[in-house]
């Protein structure tokens, strides 16, 4: 039987990207303060964030009850990415293989469509195997050309640039990715779909 393992649904993540409004970016990359500090707790409070951990990379839980890990190669500073979970599905037999390629090329689009009814139309969207998939404006932000079709990831995708000139606007990068074990009849697969939130090119982020 497939299981949807995040409780997570394509309103859900659209309610996640509008809690992200009028974030201050800079701050976000920057990375926060000391983990327990009052600095720390006003900078949490500032947009609801519930820490869930002080060690590694910050997790907070949102006001719309989502997952967000602050990754920073487990300095907790500078943070160059954000990633959350949007949806995640797990088949409990290789039989299930195919109906998982089902269910994950239908729950696509709806996810896609919550996250433009945020953003804004994706300035690119589309599947693994797209004569026209883009390379990433930076090395980090998706697979190169090679791996992915040696691999199918990410297996479909959607992407957001940096709008206006406010230093530290966010690129934000949807994406699906079918396990390997997906493709053969030995093995369960799973699949997901991430929203990951990478600083803009040119930003003090570093790798």
């Amino acid at each position: 039987m497939l299981r949807e393992t995040s409780g997570r649904t394509a309103q859900d993540l659209a309610a996640e990207l509008a809690g992200l409004h009028g974030i201050d970016w800079a701050s976000v990359w920057a990375g926060p303060p000391q983990g327990g500090s009052p600095e720390f707790r006003k900078w949490c409070e500032r947009y609801a964030w519930e820490p869930q951990n002080v060690e590694r990379n910050l997790v907070v839980h949102s006001r719309s009850g989502g997952r967000w890990t602050f990754e920073s190669n487990g300095n907790w500073t500078p943070v160059f990415r954000l990633t959350h979970w949007a949806w995640r599905l797990v088949a409990e037999d290789a039989s299930e293989n195919p109906a998982l390629h089902d269910a994950a090329a239908s729950a696509w689009p709806e996810f896609l469509a919550a996250a433009e009814s945020v953003l804004g139309p994706a300035q690119w969207s589309g599947a693994w195997d797209a004569e026209d998939f883009p390379e990433p404006p930076e090395r980090a932000f998706w697979a190169d050309r090679d791996f992915r079709l040696e691999t199918r990831d990410p297996h479909r995708m959607a992407f957001w640039p940096p709008r206006g000139e406010h230093p530290g606007q966010a690129f934000f990068v949807l994406d699906q990715a079918v396990s390997f074990r997906s493709w053969g009849t030995q093995e369960p697969g799973s699949s997901v779909i991430v929203l990951k939130v990478y600083a803009p090119e040119g930003s003090k982020r570093r790798r």
